[in-house]
């Protein structure tokens, strides 16, 4: 029953909130936690946006999270503080970047979205049974959800899920999530099935593509549909989990607010969605920990304000990564990871949302882990290329962090 409860936990997560491949946990799962994070990339060739020639792109965050336990009922909050910027050289070719004609003439500019995300609450408990859970979200609107054009433009760069940085999305207003979870157990094995219905607080790319102009951008995200079914089962020393969410969205909006001319709207609709995750954790002697992890995820393509499908929207992306910690199950140990990923891009646009990506990275870093917390400090360097379908660079990568929080689960 207790693998049961572990993963009915991370069904309820996937199920409730659906989270994007380019968002990874900025967090180890804990009671409380917090840090600190500067993530920036360098292309050796600048890209053509509509801003300019993307040169350089860099995000400062500060994410927490606190978990309350009452009885058999839990209370998560989390959200985090974000500051991101990109540089833009001054010339870029003509008609290159989504909706623009041509990049600034005055000289290089640098671009700026700050602020805090929304805060995001969740209940957790059983009803009737632990077999049984309910998951009920608020998303409380304390990020920003009206961007000026430099805004827009460094946000549709930060956005980019080529570039996968921590935080991708600040404010999208009131958000509401309520679902249920049925687990099935056995001597060795567990099974989670979840659905739930949800009023979405991420933008999509799709969202990032079509916000340009100098006007003010508002972007609504629609309501959002999820079914999701998880599998954990141990093997010999090992342990397997697996992951397949479903999702089904309604409309979307941006629209954008100019001075003494109509607003200007884009709604559009995104195409059912479908990921896959799996990951082994295996046992390696002298190890704190190990595993090897895959995820997949297929995009339809979306339809436009009259209901036709935009040719060259759909995308595929494609994660991996093998690490762990070397050390015993306390004191001080030594992270090591490597990841890779391919996502397919979008050919719609040749704004950096829909670029055409294959990355590397690895992970360095140091944990410290004691009775009641755990400390990381890691450095992970990146190297990818990127095609928009207009332009070709490779780019370097870099996130260095440091995070305090109580004592992971399960240890």
């Amino acid at each position: 029953m207790r693998r049961a409860s572990t993963l009915l936990v991370a069904v309820a997560v996937a199920a409730a909130s659906a989270p994007a491949l380019a968002q990874e946990a900025l967090l180890p799962s804990t009671g409380w936690g917090t840090g600190i994070s500067l993530s920036a990339w360098h292309f050796s060739t600048p890209l053509p946006q509509s801003a300019g020639g993307l040169a350089d792109v860099a995000e400062a965050t500060i994410p927490f999270s606190v978990r309350s336990q009452f009885g058999r009922w839990s209370v998560d909050v989390s959200g985090a503080g974000v500051y991101g910027a990109a540089h833009f050289k001054a010339s870029a070719p003509s008609g290159a970047g989504q909706g623009s004609g041509a990049g600034s003439d005055g000289g290089d500019s640098v671009v700026s979205v700050a602020g805090p995300t929304d805060l995001k609450l969740r209940l957790t408990g059983p009803l009737f049974s632990d077999a049984l859970q309910v998951t009920a979200g608020v998303n409380l609107p304390t990020g920003k959800v009206g961007l000026n054009a430099d805004e827009t433009n460094a946000l549709q760069v930060i956005g980019s899920p080529a570039l996968r940085m921590p935080i991708a999305a600040l404010g999208t207003g009131t958000g509401y999530t309520l679902g249920l979870l049925r687990s099935f157990s056995g001597d060795d094995w567990a099974i989670a099935i979840g659905a739930s219905a949800e009023q979405r607080t991420e933008y999509s790319p799709i969202a990032l593509a079509l916000a340009t102009g100098s006007a003010e951008t508002h972007i609504t995200p629609g309501t959002a549909a999820h079914v999701t079914l998880g599998l954990d089962r141990v093997l010999g020393e090992a342990r397997l989990s697996a992951l397949l969410v479903a999702d089904v969205f309604s409309k979307d909006k941006v629209r954008q607010v100019a001075t003494g001319s109509p607003d200007q709207n884009a709604d559009y609709t995104l195409g059912p969605q479908f990921t896959a995750v799996t990951k082994l954790d295996f046992g390696a002697s002298g190890w704190r920990e190990s595993s090897v992890s895959l995820a997949v995820r297929q995009r339809s393509a979306f339809t436009d304000s009259t209901g036709a499908s935009v040719s060259g929207s759909a995308s595929t992306y494609v994660e991996g990564a093998i690490g762990g910690v070397v050390g015993g199950a306390y004191g001080t140990g030594l992270i090591i990871a490597a990841d890779a990923r391919w996502q397919s891009g979008m050919k719609f646009t040749d704004a950096l949302v829909g670029a055409a990506t294959t990355g590397v990275g690895v992970t360095l870093g140091v944990e410290r882990a004691g009775q009641s917390s755990l400390t990381r400090f890691f450095v992970h360097g990146q190297y990818g290329s990127f095609d928009t379908g207009t332009a070709k660079s490779n780019g370097i990568g870099a996130t260095i962090g440091i995070t305090v929080s109580g004592r992971r689960e399960g240890k």
